[in-house]
């Protein structure tokens, strides 16, 4: 069997490599900015054009979460028994980014590594030796966004109206809900009767509309025997790219936040999922996008 990585920089685009060297072999997208084989913030697995796996990224930044990036390359492997081409994300020259593709590489097992000509990289590093090749410049940055803007837009007219309970699911690529939640009482202690407080290790989380007073955040760090305080605005949940999922991990909706009331712990998002539907695992990235298809800046990892 045959395995291919492709790994390429942010000036070039495997596009028209791709659509004359693939041939009957699977394709594995790994790169969330793409806009060509993918949807953006996603990973996709074809078969021709048949989607054998998806798996929602919510960035389009492989250091935004390289944990989830390398768990999406190891499941993907066990979907395919072909050959597969796996285009790895555009490679800028960090040290997250260098380890995340080493790790990506020994979990792959190549057979071949092809390598765009002007990529950052130390090749003698790599498992096998790579091939240098000459591809044809990406698209500017105002066409990319114009691509990009599109299938939101796409994907919002696609999408219905849900409220989720987050009582009754898990969270997971946010910080909420990865803590213990303080009850009322704790919170009328603190004076934060009207926040949404969460303690994890020795991070605490207040989710306020308000701005907190100082003494009032050291009080609570006190409290709760806590040193770093992380003050969320509810607002910056809006837009967030989502995703749905079953209890066994596999996504089964996409589309992005609407609002968050913390007070109730509810959350209303527009999901291409038909509503009314259960959701276990409720997936939440890190890049936004406004009614407009419009990507607003993205939030640091964890921020919320």
């Amino acid at each position: 069997m045959r395995r291919t990585a492709l790994i390429g920089h942010p000036g070039v685009s495997w596009r028209d490599w791709i659509k004359s060297n693939r041939g009957k072999s699977d394709l594995l997208c790994l790169d969330p900015a793409d806009v060509v084989t993918a949807h953006p913030g996603k990973f996709t697995l074809l078969r021709g054009e048949k989607v054998l796996y998806q798996r929602f990224f919510g960035s389009a930044d492989l250091q935004k979460a390289p944990h989830v990036w390398l768990g999406a390359l190891n499941e993907a492997l066990s979907k395919t028994d072909a050959d597969v081409i796996v285009q790895f994300p555009l490679y800028r020259p960090t040290p997250v980014a260098w380890q995340a593709v080493l790790l990506g590489l020994q979990l792959f097992l190549p057979t071949d590594i092809l390598v765009a000509e002007g990529t950052m990289v130390d090749l003698n590093a790599f498992p096998i030796g790579p091939e240098l090749v000459a591809l044809d410049k990406a698209f500017p940055a105002m066409v990319q966004q114009a691509q990009r803007k599109a299938q939101w837009m796409a994907l919002r007219e696609r999408c219905k109206l849900h409220e989720i309970d987050l009582r009754n699911v898990s969270i997971e690529g946010a910080r909420l809900g990865s803590g213990r939640r303080l009850d009322p009482v704790e919170r009328g202690r603190l004076t934060l009767e009207d926040c949404l407080v969460e303690v994890t290790g020795t991070n605490l989380m207040i989710i306020s509309h308000q701005e907190i007073d100082e003494r009032v955040v050291a009080r609570a760090l006190d409290f709760t025997h806590c040193s770093k305080a992380h003050l969320v605005d509810p607002h910056w949940f809006e837009g967030l790219i989502s995703a749905f999922a079953r209890q066994s991990g596999e996504d089964f909706g996409y589309g992005f936040v609407e609002s968050f009331d913390f007070e109730n712990l509810k959350m209303t998002a527009w999901n291409t999922a038909e509503p009314p539907t259960p959701v276990r695992i409720l997936r939440l990235g890190s890049l936004r996008v406004d009614l407009r298809g419009n990507e607003l800046p993205e939030l640091k990892p964890w921020q919320v």
